[in-house]
């Protein structure tokens, strides 16, 4: 796996960080500029090339695109496609390195009281590679919400969320063991039910999709994730309505209607139970923040 070794201090610093849906047909246009542009696909496929290096990124995956090179889109997205990004800047240019062979054991030098400086040490993103979207998604989310809310209050958040994302992309790389059982299969559940959204949730469908009992598919999603399949279908139905409400202007119906709600009134309890208010109060309130 090609990667890339940043020095840090500093850490890498924070721009901004979005979600976006490029629509079927749509493809990325052409930019080159001075920062990183961390794209991570959770549904369809981005199609981008850097310079002369086409790459493919499915749901479930990442492209960290690097400054003063060329990046375009080579072929329209064949679905809707959903991603988030992060930018972000560093001021040294990392070494390209490949993660066969990595001593990730390796001892550092201890500090000590005398330390006047801090120590210089190392940290490593992959270039592309498939992600962990259970472990990235909560942070991702936050960091979007804060975004859209930034304060005095969460601003620090919003950075300290950055070091937490870059932590899990790094151990992506980190393969001195395998992926444990139950963090693979929460992996399979969590892209079955991203999938499958909008349709009501199903135990049993669940069981004959990924082959293995209902109680043992629940023990390992909240192993990881905290939560049960039902709450993790909740959550993420619940993060894509804050994502509708917050930038589009389409219905409290339709939202719940797109998410696969039956009725827009059970839609409107859950959206308050999870959130403290109902979907049209969190549009008001995002609307008079955005002023």
């Amino acid at each position: 796996m090609k990667m890339l070794e940043f020095t840090i201090p500093p850490l890498p610093q924070f721009i901004t960080v979005g979600h976006s849906w490029w629509k079927q047909g749509q493809v990325h246009f052409q930019r080159s500029w001075g920062i990183y542009d961390l794209i991570i696909v959770t549904n369809g496929a981005l199609y981008m090339t850097e310079d002369d290096q086409p790459y493919t990124i499915t749901a479930g995956s990442m492209l960290l695109l690097e400054p003063e090179r060329t990046h375009f889109g080579h072929l329209p997205c064949e679905q809707n496609t959903e991603t988030y990004y992060m930018h972000f800047s560093h001021p040294v240019p990392p070494r390209v390195l490949n993660s066969g062979g990595f001593e990730w054991s390796e001892t550092l030098q201890q500090p000590t009281d005398d330390d006047a400086n801090p120590q210089t040490q190392t940290m490593y993103l992959p270039k592309h590679a498939e992600v962990v979207l259970p472990s990235l998604l909560p942070i991702l989310d936050r960091m979007v919400e804060i975004r859209d809310h930034i304060f005095i209050r969460n601003a620090l958040e919003l950075h300290c969320l950055t070091a937490q994302l870059l932590v899990e992309l790094q151990q992506v790389i980190h393969q001195t063991r395998p992926m444990s059982r139950s963090l693979e299969l929460c992996t399979r559940i969590a892209r079955y039910l991203e999938s499958n959204m909008r349709e009501p949730f199903s135990s049993k469908r669940l069981e004959v999709e990924l082959h293995f009992h209902i109680d043992y598919l629940s023990r390992c999603l909240k192993k990881h994730t905290g939560m049960t399949p039902l709450q993790y279908l909740q959550h993420i139905r619940i993060e894509r309505a804050k994502q509708m409400l917050a930038h589009t202007m389409t219905s409290i119906q339709e939202i719940a209607y797109e998410l696969g709600y039956e009725h827009s009134s059970y839609f409107i309890r859950t959206f308050r139970s999870k959130e403290g208010v109902t979907p049209g109060g969190y549009r008001e309130r995002f609307l008079l923040g955005a002023k």
